[in-house]
């Protein structure tokens, strides 16, 4: 039998004493690893941390803003909160709760939450600070220039309000604008007379002096400045539209015309076809002042004759059968831009009655354009006067501002509200300047809400 080879052992003459690095390398991933694990576990917890924090911090970053921050005395919301609602409510035509509905919607997109205020606190914040506002106007002292003017708001209650600009803040080279003006004084009542109107501008001008008064022509504020023996500037418009009206008012072709636009215009109100060619509205308290948008529009048509359908051309055969009316009307309403757009972007002085004049006698001067031209220049001449009476080589003789700030008031508030006018008519006062953070705690901290109705109930009764 076969004998079988032995197979030699592979360790035989190896030394019994050698390293096994098998475990070394065991045991040093082993320390990796547990290294690895404890670092793992403190990411973890670190990131556990950060996320509380997050959630901590995004809870609370709502109530930051709101309430975190400088505040006034006795309220719970920052200045700096207060103040960005104040800024929002005077902006355009927003309303108190558009205001609280912006900063909900901010709130929300922004991912926060929050305590909002109510509509009455920031009513009650804007009436504080307009009145400290006007509080704080009257108690100034200096050479001032008032606007005076009365408007009709709810039913027979009419709104008085007294507006001024401070001589060394008077532009020159531009006409003014709400950041300009301070309001003086706002009151509400059913009738206001002569006497009424006389003693309010007495209070206002308990510490200022007054060179004049722009306004228009009402019986009743004329009657309080002959009263205080101030100086009146007629407001150019009013004064022009009523050369318009001395000139136009009883006659037949204007009177025609003005019957045929208002056919047009309810009879394409609805129309699809015919409503691009609708005449402008022409007002009929102050159609005089406002005729020059519906002269435009029949210049316009009569340009584009051609153009137009021959329904149109039937219904628009007016303009051309008064053609050399239409002409004589657009070179009048040439002359009222030349002589309103000079005095309101600029005022009256020597050097823009000059540019006047001169611009004015380029004009075609037809019959009734050469009336209303004379009426222009008799105009400037007793503007002349009144200037070297009051020894001014400037003056104001625009009231288009207090005009926009009735607008503006008039954008905010509800046109069906027939329950009478409440405080809220003194936030007029907030369109001017913007709000500083100490004049917001001041108003805050000062004006109490008794003093509110308080002030509204002696506005009415002077």
């Amino acid at each position: 039998m076969k004998q079988k080879k032995k197979t030699r052992n592979e360790s035989e003459g190896r030394d019994k004493t050698t390293t096994n690095k098998w475990k070394n390398k065991a045991q040093l991933r082993g320390e990796e690893n547990r290294r690895l694990r404890k670092r793992i576990k403190d990411l973890v917890l670190s990131r556990d941390g950060i996320k509380q924090k997050y959630k901590l911090l995004q809870s609370q970053s709502a109530e930051s803003v709101l309430v975190l921050g400088e505040k006034a005395s006795g309220h719970q919301y920052s200045l700096a909160f207060v103040g960005l609602l104040l800024a929002m409510q005077q902006y355009g035509g927003m309303s108190l709760r558009s205001c609280r509905h912006c900063i909900s919607c901010m709130l929300f997109s922004l991912g926060l939450s929050g305590r909002i205020p109510s509509h009455n606190s920031i009513k009650n914040w804007l009436c504080k600070s307009s009145i400290h506002r006007i509080e704080k106007s009257v108690a100034t002292s200096g050479n001032y220039v008032l606007y005076v003017d009365e408007s009709i708001v709810f039913g027979s209650e009419k709104i008085l309000l007294i507006i001024g600009v401070e001589e060394n803040n008077i532009p020159i080279d531009r006409s003014l604008k709400h950041s300009d003006i301070e309001v003086l004084y706002v009151g509400a009542s059913d009738e206001w007379k002569g006497e009424d109107i006389e003693l309010a501008i007495k209070k206002v001008s308990e510490k200022k002096t007054i060179n004049y008064v722009v306004s228009d022509e009402g019986n009743n504020l004329r009657k309080a400045y002959k009263l205080l023996n101030y100086s009146h500037i007629e407001d150019c418009t009013h004064i022009l539209a009523n050369y318009l009206k001395s000139l136009y008012e009883k006659d037949e072709d204007f009177e025609l015309f003005r019957k045929l636009i208002g056919l047009l215009r309810r009879d394409w109100n609805l129309s699809k076809e015919n409503s691009r060619y609708m005449p402008p509205t022409m007002r009929g308290k102050m159609r005089f002042a406002n005729i020059f948008p519906c002269v435009k529009w029949a210049e316009k048509q009569l340009a584009n004759w051609s153009n137009l359908s021959k329904e149109v051309q039937e219904r628009l055969v007016f303009l051309k059968e008064k053609a050399v009316f239409i002409a004589s009307l657009v070179e009048v309403s040439k002359a009222f831009k030349i002589v309103c757009e000079t005095l309101k972007e600029k005022g009256f002085g020597l050097t823009q009655k000059s540019a006047i004049i001169t611009e004015l006698s380029a004009l075609k001067a037809e019959q009734k354009t050469a009336i209303f031209i004379e009426n222009c220049k008799t105009y400037l001449d007793l503007l002349t006067t009144k200037s070297q009476a009051l020894g001014l080589n400037h003056l104001l003789c625009s009231s288009d501002i207090i005009e926009s700030f009735f607008g503006k008031f008039k954008a905010k508030i509800g046109t069906n509200n027939r329950s009478g006018l409440t405080e809220f008519i003194f936030t007029i006062a907030n369109f001017s300047q913007p709000f500083s953070k100490d004049e917001i705690k001041n108003a805050l901290e000062n004006i109490k809400l008794n003093a509110i109705k308080l002030v509204k109930k002696k506005s009415k009764k002077i």
